[in-house]
């Protein structure tokens, strides 16, 4: 008998506990309901912040410079390096692929992924979907890989955006059977316009997917860039003083960036007409992390007809 009551006094424990174990913390009375919690904050003091205060935001029209700083940031870390990690160029634009070609011929540490998926059959369109998924999945890899990673650059931004507005249109609400099909907003041919506003909400949340894939780089160590062009907004031909330039991302992109930079090139003309002088600038348009770099703006790039052109790049960049 003395065994039956110890073995039925352990099965009363055993259901105690997996009772109290499915119990909301916020429900429980006992002393161990945070226990987990508890453990945890105290391991924070270990832990410290990010690895790396860069997840930085390049912005400008083309051809103003915007690869150009990364990789040459890149190269100089190269050059003081025995055995350098690796820069994951998430190529939307080609501008990655052009800028090493051109300048970096011989740094094999460097690696540019085409993260476009083509549909196959008669229309030619990008496999959005598909692109999706590719992108999620390189993100994925560099992160289980953070430490062989010196940073990660993701140029065309902006591109990102149409692949995330299209996978909602195509995938996520049917209203397009392809790329094609959903480039006809007007809904004039078979595709559909997208009915409520809300829904707009899937296209953010897609968008921000690679958000969080960089956020958890950067936490780890690796350096995020992101580079995209500009976009003209409340443009009216009535009013045409409230026309901006804004970044071509999600609009709560900014928010999550650590660096906001401007890159800018201002042509200098003769008498005649003919373009003399162009200087490329950048500007610390944000700067959360350093704010001696705030509105600082710097030439990273001197060109003259007759003349050498003269690279300063930003040095700037690896005090951050």
């Amino acid at each position: 008998m003395a065994g039956f009551g110890k073995a039925k006094e352990i099965q009363v424990k055993e259901e105690e506990a997996e009772e109290l174990a499915s119990t909301p913390v916020t429900k429980r009375t006992d002393s161990g309901a945070f226990a987990a919690l508890r453990a945890e904050f105290e391991e924070l003091q270990n832990q410290g912040g990010p690895k790396t205060h860069i997840f930085m935001g390049i912005i400008g029209h083309e051809n103003t410079g915007k690869s150009g700083i990364v990789l040459d940031f890149f190269q100089k870390y190269c050059d003081e390096t025995e055995e350098p990690k690796h820069l994951a160029v998430l190529d939307f634009d080609g501008g990655g692929a052009a800028t090493k070609s051109a300048f970096y011929p011989n740094n094999k540490s460097i690696r540019c992924w085409d993260p476009w998926v083509m549909q196959t059959g008669d229309r030619t369109a990008y496999d959005y979907p598909a692109t999706h998924d590719r992108v999620m999945s390189i993100l994925q890899y560099t992160l289980s890989e953070h430490d062989q990673y010196w940073g990660v650059l993701v140029t065309g931004v902006d591109l990102w955006d149409s692949v995330a507005t299209n996978c909602m249109r195509i995938a996520d609400l049917g209203l397009a059977k392809d790329g094609i099909d959903a480039a006809d907003n007007r809904g004039a041919g078979t595709g559909r316009r997208v009915e409520y506003q809300w829904d707009w909400a899937i296209r953010t949340t897609r968008f921000h997917q690679m958000t969080a894939l960089c956020r958890g780089l950067v936490k780890r160590g690796v350096r995020v860039f992101w580079e995209t062009h500009l976009k003209m907004t409340n443009y009216s031909s009535n009013n045409e003083s409230n026309a901006q330039w804004r970044p071509a991302w999600e609009k709560a992109s900014n928010n999550y960036l650590y660096q906001i930079i401007q890159c800018e090139r201002n042509d200098t003309y003769d008498d005649d007409g003919n373009l003399t002088l162009s200087e490329f600038t950048a500007t610390f348009e944000k700067s959360k992390t350093d704010a001696a770099l705030q509105g600082q703006k710097n030439v990273i790039l001197r060109t003259e007809q007759g003349k050498k052109p003269t690279w300063f790049g930003l040095p700037e960049l690896q005090n951050l």
